[in-house]
């Protein structure tokens, strides 16, 4: 596969997606009750993808726990905008949501997109009391391709000798508990990196970056307790049940929910959608895992 088709797909993609992203969020509103939102905080140095969203509920007493997104969109796309309904609605139940743009494929390549998600943790650990956050309980949510991301950027949390590959310094957060869903993951299985996906793990950084990729390798049972969440039509399916499987073997605390059915199914990332009656129960579900890790 040439450079030039790479880029022809991934092109289509940001046509393809977005086009179905705003059909499922027509009519939605962007100020909800209860939550006050502040838009677009630059967090490092490029003026177009370094910005964020913050979403704060206003019935909470005391600091606010925290929920920082790691967007999906198969590494090439997706922004903040196209995950504000879904922040908000996990606002409303009680969190501050934390949603970032971050550099895409193919202009940023592994691991940039990464070193932005560990900039805007830095900066929500520098701006924490700022906004009245909670640094003492903060929770990382990613679906699909950022799922993948989470799951990367925890391992790095949690392991010296992975986060040593990556030069990243810790921040004194307290990171409670982790969502993936949806979520990519053993990157370096056969068939996960392939079609547009080349545009971020290009073959010369597989080739040199191998070890950095292959995440499990470096999880421990020192992993934060983790929800599992996938579709029954999810079409990454499969490797949420591996993921269930591989945290299972070596005692990491988590739980897997599958949602939809033969008579009600649902697809990948289907709990980004607020219309969706099986999806806010999801959020509920999840939003609910998070409350049993919050310290007092």
């Amino acid at each position: 596969m040439t450079e030039q088709n790479v880029l022809e797909m991934i092109n289509q993609i940001r046509v393809d997606w977005k086009k179905g992203d705003d059909e499922r969020d027509a009519g939605l509103p962007r100020e909800i009750e209860g939550v006050t939102r502040i838009d677009d905080i630059p967090y490092g140095p490029d003026p177009t993808w370094n910005l964020l969203d913050i979403y704060i509920p206003q019935n909470v007493i005391g600091k606010i726990p925290v929920i920082i997104n790691i967007h999906g969109g198969g590494w090439c796309y997706g922004t903040k905008e196209t995950y504000q309904f879904y922040g908000l609605g996990l606002a409303q139940r009680g969190f501050a949501f934390i949603n970032p743009n971050y550099r895409l494929a193919p202009e940023a390549v592994f691991p940039e997109e990464l070193d932005d998600v560990n900039r805007y943790v830095h900066w929500v650990a520098e701006h924490a009391d700022e906004y009245g956050l909670d640094k003492n309980n903060v929770f990382l949510v990613g679906d699909s391709a950022g799922g993948q991301m989470a799951e990367q950027y925890t391992a790095i949390l949690k392991n010296a000798e992975y986060r040593k590959k990556f030069g990243y310094e810790l921040t004194d957060l307290k990171f409670r508990a982790l969502a993936l869903n949806s979520a990519a993951a053993f990157v370096l299985d056969p068939g996960v990196i392939g079609g547009a996906t080349v545009g971020y793990f290009t073959p010369e950084i597989v080739k040199e970056k191998s070890d950095m990729l292959n995440t499990e390798k470096y999880i421990t049972t020192s992993f934060l307790p983790t929800y599992i969440s996938t579709a029954n039509e999810d079409f990454i399916r499969e490797l949420s049940i591996k993921l269930d499987s591989f945290l299972t073997e070596i005692g990491v605390e988590h739980v897997f929910k599958e949602y939809g059915d033969q008579d009600n199914p649902r697809p990948h990332v289907f709990l980004i959608n607020q219309k969706d009656k099986i999806a806010n129960q999801a959020n509920d579900d999840e939003i609910d895992f998070f409350k049993k890790f919050i310290v007092k």
